[in-house]
Order: C-alpha cells, then structure tokens, then sequence
C-alpha cells in the first residue's frame, strides 16, 4: 500500500478541483451563505491564528453543500485603509501596488489551506468597479432623512417639499440639536446656502466638526477602538504606539444614532450570542430619563429683566486672573444647566451637578469663575485621556468645583456647588449631570472624596440591613444564637478598620421590632447598633432614633466618645466609605420608596421620576450613550467622498455616471502636517473641489456581504433577483473585537438599504458565530514583534494542510482562545495515517452488526456538533471512532465511505483520495451527506441496576426486547441478589422500564 504523502495528494487535489469548478455557485436550489470577515491583506501575511475562522466557515460550509444546500462561500480583501498605506509607507511603495503584492500572498496561503471559496466572486473593496457602489451607497445616505414618525429614511427631496409646505416645526426628524424653526415663508426667502446648511442639518450623511483622535504621526484621525495606552497611560496608535491628542476638525458624519432604537431591537431576531448582543446594547446605551434644568445663581445683576424671584445672590468677588465681576454681561437665559438623569426621582437627594471639562457652557461662565487658572490646568491634563480610561469602575476620579457659581436645585430651592470631573463625558445626555451621592456609586466615591454633603431619598421598600460590632456586645455568641432561633440573617466578617469581627444583618420589616428587642437585651452601655433601609435607625441600649444618617456629624461626635477605634477619621461617612457593607448601605442604588421629597414622600421611584419630572418643568426624554460615526480619515489610502465644495459655500454631489471618482495617480501620499488629507496637496484635485477627505476603512466592509450576491454587476451594486434570492448571511464567523465596530456599521447600512428599497431583509446576518484567537506557544498574542509567529505555510510543508484543519478544530471549543503547539500537531497527523492505513481492512462484505451501530451514532454525533459550531468534539468522535473499529479485522466499504464522507469536511484532500481509491468517479465533496439509521443508534441490550429494599446491589444486563415478567424473573434469579433475598420473603417487585428493578423484602 502506498505511503501518505501529503503534499503529492494536496497539489493534485487542487488542483482538480480548481480545473472542474467544483465549488462555483449558482443562483438556483435551496440556499446557504456562509460568509468570513474578510480579511486585511497585510505584508507579512497569515499566521496560524488568521485561518482558524475560516476553517470552521469551510467545514460548515461543506457539510451544507454535501446536504444538498447550493452554498454560497465566497472571499475577498479590505484592502483600503490604515494597515494598507502604513505598510506601503514603511517600505516606501506605492498603496496600490504593496496591496496587489500583499493579496497575491493572502490567496496563496488561503489556497494550500483547501478552503473551499468560489473564487470567481472575489471581491477587493480598492477596485473603482467595487468603490463604484460604495459610493452610490454613500449619495443615497448623504440625500436621505431619518423621518422618526414613519421610522424610516426617506429622500432628502421629500423633506424640501415638506419645508416648502409648512416650515419644520410639525416635522420629526432627526437632526441637529441646535437647528431651529422656521416657517414656510422664512423657507422660501433663504438663500441658497442657508438652504444647504439648514439641509445639512437634517442629512443622514452630514459634515460638521468635532473633537477627534488626532494622530500626527500617521497623519489621521483615529477611532476609539484604534487607540491603546502607553506604558505611562497616555493614549497612542494601536498600530505603531504613535502618539494620540484631542483636537478639533471639520468631518463628515454618519447619523447612525437615527438607528439606535432599531439597532437595538433588531438584535432580538438574531442567533447571536448573549455576549455579543449585551455589548451592542452596551454600547448603544439606551437611556429613558428626564432633562431637568438647573439654575445657575451669581453674584451682581442681570442686564435685564429682574433678579430670579426666590434666590439671594451670593457673594460678589474678583478672580485670579481675570479682573473684577462681569456677570451683568451675561443674559438671563444662558444661566442655567440642563442635565440628564434616569434617576429623577432621586433630585432631592441631589447636592452638587457636575459637568463634563469639555461641556461648552463653562467657557460661558469663565468670567464668573473665580478659580479660572485652576479650571484651565485641569482641563489641559485630562484632555488626552480617552473616554474608557475615564469611565474605568477602578480609576480613582477627579474633579475641581467652579468658584464663583452655584446650582439652584429646582426641586427644593437649595444651592449646590457645581464641579466638572472626569467621570463625567461631553458625549451622554447633556454632558452634566445632578450628582446623588446616597445613591449613585460614581458620585457617592466622588462626593467622599471631596467631602460633599450625601442625602438619602430612597430607601428600600421592605429590606432592611444593620451592622453590630462584635465587642459592643455583652455576649456575642448568646447574640447570634438569638438571630439564628428569631431566623434573622446573618453573615460574619472582619472590619477592615479595625480587625475586629462584624455581624451584618439583613431582616424583613416585619422582623424590625425583634430584633430591636434582641439587641438591646445583649448590647453594651454606649454602643450602638445601625439599621439602615426604610427606617433609618440608630439603636442604644434604652433609646432608637429615627433617621441618624442625615444627621451624620451630631452622631459622628458620640461615636467618638463610645468606640475609641474610630478616633481620627473626618467624619462619619470616612469611617462608613471604608467599610464596603456601610457604603452599600449608604450608597442604596436600587429603586425604592422616596423619602426626604417633600410631597412626593411614600411613591415608588418609578410613580415619582413622572410626576416629579413634571414638577421641576423638566421633559421625559430617550438618550444613547452611541455617538454620530466619524465618516472621514485625512489618509489618501481610502475611498474618495464623492463631494464638491464649490465656490459658494455649497455642497454637490458626484453625479452616477461619473461614478466611480477614482483616486488620482500621486508620487507622494505622506501626511500634509497641517491636519488635512494628501488630497489636499494635489492642485488638480482642489482645483475641481473635490473632497478632500477620503473615506473611513468602514465603508467598504459595511457592505461588501451584498456584492458577493452579485460581484460583476456594473448596472447595480447587485441585481434585485440575486438580492431576492440569497437575502442575507445565514452563517457569519468572525472575531469578538468587531462587535462594536463592523457588525454595528453594517447593520445600520442594511437598515438604510432596506428603507430604500434596495434589499429585502432588515438585518444582514441572521447567525453570528466568533472563533476564539490562537495565541502563541507563549501566551501572548502571535506577532512580528513578539517574533512568536508561526507560519502556516511551514505547517502545511512539513505535515499537511489538512493535518493543519484537523488540528485547529481538534485543539479546543471554537469560541475559546487557545495557545498553539506545534508539538501536538502530530497527534492530528497520525490520526489522518491511520485512517489513510484503514483502506487496507476494507471489504466488500457487510461489516459487523456493532460496527454499524458505531458508525450511526458517529454519524449522528458529527452532524449534530457541526451544526453547532462544537468542531472539537466532532473530531474527537471521528478519533474514537477509528480506535473501535480498528480492533476488527475487516471493515464493510459502506461504513468507511461513511467515515470519509464524516471527515471530508475536515481534511478534504486525503478523503478525496481516500474516496476516489474506492473506485467513485465523482468528487467526494458532490456527494450527498450521509443519514445516520435511527434504528442503528439504539442499543439492543441494556444495562439496569436492580435494588434491594431501594439499595443497588447488582446490574443486569437485558434485551430491549424482554417482557416486564421476564425482566423481574432474570433480576431475582441472578447470583448477587440471592445473597440479600435468601430465606427472606419477597412483598413486591417493582419495574421502572429501561432503569431499576427494586425488590422489597
């Protein structure tokens, strides 16, 4: 018999399978997409990691092919963007020819592999005739609205129309939060380019300006997730570890936020994994609140109108830096704070508000502050500090109050200090907030560490929880013997103040006055029990006093007296932060009764945040923590916006027939240090007015899933009968770091697309699976600077690509990250030598009635797990499989074909062979999925365990066939249960079919 020689049998393969088209697809049967993400062609190429995904796509989408699916498996390239021009920058090429170069290298690499992709339908997002649609599909947002009472995009003519009618003050929409109302008759008298800006603040694809990640180095603007923290915790390039600052540039933006509700529904109808869809919503944010203002209290007078009715003024002053008090400068209405809360019914407990240091009111008030100098340093050092290194639960917040101002809670007149922090962003709600410490954890570390007044207002509606310190009793043993008889909970624990033991307890309201009795008959002379919830207590040995935590400095100068260990802290609320039971209690974050609320006293929170929200003349409104998408990247390497600026101020399109608009052919692509894209050196180019940005690495993969319906189509970016018949992806496989990013932009376009008319689903992917990474044998991430790489091409010279597939899919679950070895690659290896040797035991006589039955339940184990994406345990059945069958000494050639047919997903090269050797003509990869005989899978015997008087003494093995009395007979015949049922008399025999026999003597 000939040897396994892998690299003969895989050439020859694929080369076979190339030449005859098996894998080609056509727009007729039953359909299956099963699509990668696909890749970013890099120079160095693939690692050993890059294929795993795409080896479970390949095996899923094989078996769908054999079962009789027409699979539509298709590859192509992300090739515009970042990785693109920073490798062509590096080894000063040009773009175009490092990405043909970096291709040429991917498609080679995914070949060897044996994945089975229709290459004819290869798409390369930096080819014009695939931009060519990109940028359709970028025109159709850029002239399209967000009419939120149809929910739904509508053209952008349409919304002309309607202005031209009645002005837009009846219309819903989507738009900016500044644009203001105008009548029919004011439309009509605007000029042109009022016309155009007032448009532009309504488009679904608009332009503006915004702070951004600004790299200089790379000469571009930087998304979140493209952003990693140096050593020292500064922001850097996560390619290259480049520098990052804030800065202020004019963008194009898309207005993905006019999706957030449907983004966050449409996940409901999707097979996608709970982690992935929790980081979505995550990330979406949705928030129902209320935005409430607040009014802004300064010393001198207003320059008109009278003084706030209600409110003293406070002290008047002069500041560091800026000369003396101006406030008559400032009007009456822009002294005021609009925040945003879920929490309204908390604003009595409301007692600082907080801003974010970018909010663009405190540059309205700097000649109120009178700590200006402090406010600007403050400003300037958290700049750069991204907004998820701000928000950490762990990082230590920080915060400088505004001197000179006060708030005016408008729920009960009081003035508080207003800050700005860290904590706090620019980019959720109003970017302020009414900070309740008693019940906001961010503001209760923040409050404490600053020493800023807490204020319960909620409290829980029937659990209350206490604290004793153990050597405040007379007999703590007797004590918590008491709770245990009363049933009261308690836990033990040592105080991190003082080391010494702590029982925390927890009881219902009703059990209050017990365990008031049980303290006070065991508790010491001038020790106290707390008991924190609806009540508010504070019990002493003869006395209770009712809400002790808002008079926390009365009881803060007894405590001192009683319990010496708590000598030398502040105040009461030091000595309640350190302890993490107290600051649970104190910090009470859940929903409640409202208590300290003035008339709103006994509501549930959620009868007050209405009721109260109405009373402050506040307005019920829906956030997202989402932000508007930076459509724009000051690169060459990217699609160019298909935009005119002309003369006049006005913006025009690109029209369709002059699409696509082609990247000039430039020597030099490098950044122009002043902040804008190469384009803007190019004199042609600006002379024609074209933008000069160029699109985001997004836009071509947020769409390129529909090309592949219909790749060569120059009419359309795909015909509406190719759209109708594959619809959506039915399987999508690819990384967990893409679910904020990709997998958000693509749905939004889907979205778009679909109001439109031009696709026929709502949601592009309707099963999500992500492969977990393959680290390096070290642990850590395969990469050319940790020189920990291994190339996949080594691994399929040395044992084979199939080897290569079976390995990856036999190391570990798919979704799990594992690290590569190249020392257990070999036990792949030999499983595929020995199933290779096992053509030399096969027969053409009928195998053995238990080979049959192994093979079935094989069949219906390895159909099941790969359906589920469970490609480990698929193989390792296939392994254990060969070990049972090699103990025969021949095998029927209907069980081995049905052990290829099992496999050929797997390793498709040697089971091609394997099968042509049995003498089939057609490829093993046309045949049809084998059915596994339910009647093979039940086992004719047995195994039961027969009882006495309800203990196992013995198993009996019995045929599926036996009557009950049968059954009952061999059971009392046999050898082990006479020795318990001898001499004795035998009362009953029971029967639990196919389990027990129980005999009762």
């Amino acid at each position: 018999m000939q040897n396994y020689d892998h690299i003969k049998i895989e050439k020859k393969w694929q080369k076979e399978w190339s030449k005859n088209e098996i894998y080609k697809t056509l727009n007729k049967g039953k359909k299956m997409y099963v699509l990668d993400m696909f890749p970013y062609p890099s120079g160095v190429g693939l690692h050993v990691g890059h294929p795993r995904g795409y080896i479970g796509s390949d095996v899923y989408a094989r078996m769908k092919r054999m079962e009789g699916f027409n699979v539509l498996h298709p590859m192509g390239y992300d090739a515009f963007g970042l990785p693109a021009e920073q490798y062509a920058l590096q080894h000063k090429i040009h773009p175009k020819k490092a990405v043909d170069e970096n291709v040429k290298t991917f498609e080679r690499q995914l070949s060897i592999i044996g994945l089975s992709y229709d290459w004819t339908r290869k798409v390369n997002t930096t080819d014009p005739k695939y931009y060519k649609w990109t940028q359709w599909i970028f025109l159709q947002i850029y002239n399209s609205w967000y009419d939120k009472t149809q929910n739904k995009a509508r053209p952008i003519s349409e919304l002309e129309s309607l202005f031209e009618k009645n002005g837009n003050e009846k219309i819903n929409a989507e738009c900016n939060s500044d644009t203001e109302f105008f009548s029919s008759k004011e439309w009509k008298l605007f000029s042109k380019i009022e016309k155009h800006n007032i448009l532009m603040q309504y488009r679904l694809a608009y332009e503006g300006h915004s702070e951004v990640n600004w790299c200089e180095e790379m000469g571009t603007v930087l998304a979140n997730d493209e952003i990693t923290n140096d050593k020292n915790g500064n922001p850097v390039s996560e390619r290259g570890g480049f520098p990052v600052i804030k800065k202020s540039m004019r963008q194009w933006f898309m207005r993905i936020t006019a999706y957030a509700d449907r983004l966050l529904s449409g996940l409901d109808g999707l097979e996608w994994s709970d982690h992935i869809k929790e980081i979505q919503k995550n990330w979406i944010g949705k928030s129902d609140g209320s935005e409430i203002e607040f009014k802004i209290r300064v010393p001198g007078k207003f320059s008109s109108g009278p003084r706030l009715p209600d409110l003293a003024v406070v002290r008047a002053g002069t500041r560091e830096d800026e000369g003396p008090d101006h406030s008559e400068n400032f009007s009456r209405d822009s002294l005021s704070i609009k925040v945003f809360t879920t929490r309204a019914d908390t604003i009595f407990g409301a007692t600082y508000v907080v801003l974010a240091p970018e909010h663009p009111l405190i540059n309205n008030y700097k000649l109120l502050i009178t700590n200006w100098r402090e406010i600007e340093e403050y400003i300037n050092e958290i700049k750069n500090k991204t907004d998820e290194d701000r928000v950490k639960n762990d990082k230590e917040k920080t915060g400088v109050e505004l001197k000179g101002i006060k708030a005016i809670n408008p729920a009960n007149g009081e003035e508080v200090p207003v800050w700005i922090a860290d904590y706090v962003l620019a980019t959720y709600g109003t970017g302020a907030v009414m900070a309740v410490p008693a019940h906001d954890e961010r503001d209760f570390e923040f409050a404490n560490k600053y020493d800023l007044a807490l204020k319960q207002v909620v409290v829980s509606n029937n659990l209350l929880k206490s604290i004793v310190v153990s050597t405040t009793l007379d007999n703590d043993i007797d004590f918590k013997y008491q709770l245990q008889k009363s049933k009261i909970d308690f836990t033990l624990s040592i105080s991190s103040i003082s080391n010494r033991e702590h029982i925390r307890v927890e009881l219902k309201k009703e059990n209050l006055q017990e365990f008031i009795n049980i303290v006070q008959k065991y508790i010491k002379e001038k020790c106290w029990v707390e008991i924190l919830g609806n009540e508010n207590i504070i019990v002493l040995k003869n006395e209770v006093h009712k809400d002790f935590l808002n008079h926390s400095e009365e009881w803060f100068k007894k405590f001192l007296e009683w319990e010496p260990f708590i000598k030398g802290q502040k105040n009461l609320w030091d000595m309640l932060s350190k302890n993490t039971f107290f600051q649970n209690l104190v910090c009470y974050q859940d929903d409640g009764i409202l208590t300290n609320s003035g008339k709103f006293n006994g509501l549930t929170s959620e009868e007050a945040r209405a009721q109260i929200t109405k009373f402050v003349n506040g307005k019920i409104v829906t956030k997202f923590k989402m932000r508007d998408a930076i459509f724009a990247r000051q690169r060459y390497w990217g699609e160019p916006i298909p935009l005119k600026h002309n003369p006049d101020g006005t913006t025009t399109e690109v029209k369709e027939k002059n699409l696509p608009l082609e990247l000039p052919n430039i020597k030099s692509y490098v950044s122009t240090g002043t902040g804008e894209s190469p384009l803007a050196g190019v004199k042609s180019w600006v002379k024609e007015g074209y933008e000069t940005n160029t699109m985001p690495g997004w836009a071509g993969s947020s769409w390129y899933f529909l090309r592949y319906m219909d790749p060569q189509n120059s009419k359309a970016f795909a015909s509406k009968k190719s759209l109708e018949y594959w619809k959506d992806v039915d399987v999508y496989v690819g990384g967990l770091e893409h679910a904020t990013g990709h997998l958000l932009y693509s749905r939004f376009w889907n979205n778009f697309l679909f109001d439109l008319g031009h696709v026929p689903t709502r949601e592009p992917f309707k099963k999500l699976r992500n492969q977990g990474m393959i680290l390096a044998s070290d642990g850590r991430k395969m990469s050319k600077r940790w020189n920990n790489v291994v190339n996949p091409d080594d691994i399929v010279k040395n044992y084979g690509a199939d080897t290569l597939r079976i390995y990856e899919m036999f190391m570990g679950p798919f979704e799990q990250s594992l690290p590569w070895s190249t020392e257990s690659i070999i036990g792949s290896r030999r499983f595929i030598d020995r199933v290779f040797r096992l053509q030399s035991k096969v027969t053409n006589k009928k195998s053995d009635i238990e080979v049959e039955k192994i093979f079935h339940k094989t069949l219906k184990k390895v159909s099941e797990d790969i359906e589920n994406f469970a490609f480990n345990t698929a193989v390792s059945s296939m392994m254990i499989l060969l070990n049972e069958i090699e103990k025969f000494e021949n095998i029927g050639k209907a069980e081995f074909k049905i052990l290829l047919q099992m496999l050929a997903p797997f390793a498709p090269h040697v089971t091609e062979e394997l099968w042509s050797n049995t003498g089939e003509k057609k490829s093993i990869h046309k045949s049809s999925w084998p059915k596994w005989d339910k009647n093979k899978i039940v086992d004719d015997m047995i195994k039961i365990a027969v009882q006495v008087n309800g203990k196992v003494r013995t198993e009996i093995m019995i045929s599926k066939d036996m009557s009950e009395s049968e059954i009952k007979e061999m059971a009392l015949k046999d050898k082990n249960i006479l020795t318990w049922t001898e001499g004795k008399e035998i009362k009953r025999v029971i029967y639990v079919p196919n389990r027990i026999v129980n005999i009762v003597v």
